[in-house]
């Protein structure tokens, strides 16, 4: 069985039920997620073995945490346990014309102080056949980016795939932050995860050349970008917001080898929870990759396990690969490309 670890912040969710307010409600919903740990669970739902690394408070909600985990099959053995306290965020999800709302509630949190001397990296990576983390977990913290940069290190020099999702989040650091740390970790990298913003923002590509009409200027423009940094696969996904609550979602993948482009039917989508949709579309594409599957495979199992997500309560994509296969295969689900 394929063995994948990821390293990132266990974050606990408080949302009003359904799509009520922050403000004036008297119960909140909790799940327990966290972008690495997201990825964790959709890739042990496709069958594939999975370990979690991060380090959360030894009290009762850290305890809820790793029980929410293994729940699912993820392995938690290798998440440590110190600090004073376990990240938190309160999502109020959006409907139609109003857009949803995060407050974050996690400076100081565990992992954000966790120092690599108290992780056993030998037993962390022991048989792993890829390492993934996201640019969410490099941003919470000096000491998070440090642990990242030495884990994603670590993996490269024992030839483990490194996979790195960009999740630029503006409510942890500026831009120009990001783009100093990410520009350090990306020798590292051989899967990123990364759309257009990410390019012009983070890579340096000239706005005025993303002109986008036909496959072509897609595949001039991850050439581009790929001249420079060599990514064995770029991936990314694109959203076209009608709506709070109706999206239309498609995918891309960029075969670094081939120098080719695969882009997947797009879908249209009624939105129950969008929270964890880019980790399931992460966590599909790592899955076809990790089983050798056609770039076109990849692509479209990764569009259409976002595509799922979408529809979903919770952070977490739990669903096993027949019911992926079966949206993008059947075609009634999508529109025109």
């Amino acid at each position: 069985m394929k063995k994948v670890v990821t390293l990132g912040e266990i974050l606990l969710r408080l949302s009003p039920p359904g799509h009520d307010r922050i403000s004036g409600s008297q119960s909140f919903d909790a799940i327990y997620g966290g972008s690495e740990g997201n990825v964790a669970v959709a890739l042990q739902s496709f069958g594939l073995q999975t370990s979690l690394v991060s380090k959360i408070p030894a009290h009762a909600i850290g305890d809820a945490a790793i029980q929410s985990f293994n729940a699912y099959g993820v392995d938690t053995s290798h998440i440590i346990r110190g600090g004073e306290r376990l990240g938190t965020y309160f999502l109020e999800n959006g409907y139609s014309i109003r857009s949803s709302k995060v407050v974050y509630d996690r400076k100081h949190s565990a992992i954000s102080e966790a120092q690599i001397e108290e992780f056993d990296l030998d037993a962390v990576f022991d048989g792993a056949e890829l390492f993934h983390v996201s640019g969410i977990t490099l941003g919470i913290s000096e000491q998070a980016f440090r642990l990242s940069q030495a884990f994603m290190e670590e993996a490269a020099r024992r030839k483990i795939p490194v996979s790195f999702d960009f999740n630029y989040r503006a409510k942890l650091w500026s831009t120009n932050e990001a783009k100093s740390k990410f520009l350090q970790v990306l020798p590292y990298v051989d899967v990123a995860f990364a759309g257009f913003l990410d390019f012009t923002t983070f890579l340096g590509l000239d706005h005025a050349l993303i002109e986008v009409a036909e496959i072509e200027d897609y595949q001039k423009i991850y050439k581009t970008i790929n001249e420079t940094f060599g990514f064995q696969y770029i991936v990314s996904s694109f959203r076209d917001v009608i709506s709070a609550s109706k999206n239309d979602y498609q995918g891309l993948v960029y075969n670094g080898t081939s120098e080719e482009v695969s882009l997947s039917k797009k879908y249209s989508i009624d939105i129950i929870d969008r929270v964890g949709a880019g980790d399931a579309f992460t966590a599909g594409f790592l899955y076809s990759y990790l089983l050798n599957k056609d770039d076109l495979y990849k692509v479209e199992f990764s569009t259409a396990a976002a595509a799922i997500k979408h529809t979903i309560f919770g952070d977490s994509l739990k669903v096993n690969v027949e019911e992926v296969e079966s949206v993008f295969q059947s075609g009634a689900f999508h529109v025109q490309r």
